[in-house]
């Protein structure tokens, strides 16, 4: 993926399939994600974001804080992103838009620098950023079917299945009142069998013209992670902030 924000722009304007049909017992895929993007703040809203910043803090069940989180992203594939694993270190990975790269630690707390593709640096921002993964939904249009109602998290929704390249399958869940995502839910291969992981989206607040969750839930089979971001931010953001570390230049001019 060149571009961070360029999903959301790609989001923006499929999502504006035309005229939503009037409501259905079966809405289809379309008209779900064109209902989505209106309740959140519409094409218009979406389409004037440059800037992406949000700083959030992973818990336990028991409230007891694990990771702090912060990510930047800018138009034209500019990420910067910090995971402190308080008590352990700090990892980061970025892109200038052009190369792309992670920094992390070794078993004897040596930091270890390295280049990675655009492919593993979008997964990087879509498991910290959700309205990336929401944003990114009608590129799969064409793999994705309406398979009924379903209570989700305490709310009746509407569910569509998702069907991944790789096979995989996934569910997306959005509000039968509001339309808004209400979260995901995959099955994943443990050694010990299958194991259900429900995402779910709460605590709507207002961010500019948009209406964001500010709460992201993590349910592993009934054992839960809340990442809850204390800040979310559409201001436009210096590229100095985007700088790739030296040893970075080191490594890219090496190639």
């Amino acid at each position: 993926m060149r571009r961070v924000l360029i999903p959301i722009l790609v989001f923006a304007t499929l999502a504006g399939f035309g005229t939503p049909h009037p409501p259905a017992a079966n809405p289809s895929p379309e008209t779900i994600l064109s209902k989505a993007v209106q309740s959140i703040g519409g094409r218009r809203a979406l389409e004037l974001i440059q800037s992406f910043q949000l700083h959030g803090v992973m818990r336990l069940a028991d409230k007891r804080p694990v990771v702090e989180i912060d990510l930047s992203t800018s138009v034209g594939g500019k990420v910067l992103g910090i995971m402190t694993y308080i008590g352990l270190g700090q990892s980061r990975f970025g892109s200038n838009g052009n190369i792309s790269w992670e920094q992390n630690f070794n078993a004897k707390q040596e930091p270890i620098w390295k280049l990675i593709d655009q492919t593993t640096l979008s997964q990087k921002v879509q498991q910290i950023n959700w309205l990336e993964w929401f944003t990114m939904l009608p590129a799969k249009i064409n793999n994705m079917k309406f398979v009924g109602s379903e209570q989700f998290d305490d709310e009746e929704c509407w569910k569509l299945s998702i069907k991944e390249e790789d096979g995989r399958e996934q569910q997306a869940f959005f509000s039968q009142t509001t339309f808004r995502p209400r979260g995901r839910r995959t099955v994943e291969k443990t050694p010990n069998g299958d194991a259900t992981v429900n995402v779910f989206f709460r605590d709507w607040q207002r961010v500019g013209d948009l209406l964001l969750f500010h709460t992201v839930v993590y349910d592993r089979d009934g054992s839960q992670v809340n990442l809850t971001l204390d800040r979310i931010s559409i201001d436009p953001i210096p590229n100095t902030n985007f700088s790739l570390p030296e040893q970075i230049k080191v490594m890219a001019e090496q190639q």
